[in-house]
């Protein structure tokens, strides 16, 4: 069988992206490479306690914001302490949507959705 390992996502401005994700998740690079022959720069962002990780590819070139399609896919990660997270999201105004059971959706720079659910 296998284990996941890790889920890409492109960013235009990593320093933004590095940024939001240590502040609003508390996620930390992990480890990180360049690979020139494809034009890219990759971080990989950890929690410190799991193995999963969230891999930041910089497209070195590009310049243009990405366009995102109407089924964008989405990470989804348990948050510890949830409500204090999930207070701290909305006075920062981060929450952009909420479902019934108090999960609730905020975006990265780029706009991709994450998904903070409640601990099990």
């Amino acid at each position: 069988m296998t284990t996941m390992s890790h889920v890409c996502i492109r960013v235009l401005d990593l320093d933004r992206s590095l940024t939001f994700y240590r502040d609003a998740l508390g996620l930390v690079p992990q480890r990180e490479m360049t690979m020139e022959d494809r034009g890219w720069h990759l971080v990989f962002l950890g929690d410190n306690e799991t193995p999963f990780q969230l891999e930041l590819c910089k497209e070195i070139a590009r310049t243009q914001p990405y366009r995102l399609g109407d089924d964008t896919p989405h990470v989804a990660v348990t948050a510890k302490e949830f409500e204090t997270l999930k207070a701290r999201h909305r006075a920062e105004g981060r929450i952009v949507d909420e479902l019934a059971g108090g999960i609730y959706f905020i975006q990265d720079p780029d706009g991709h959705l994450l998904e903070i659910l409640p601990p099990k």
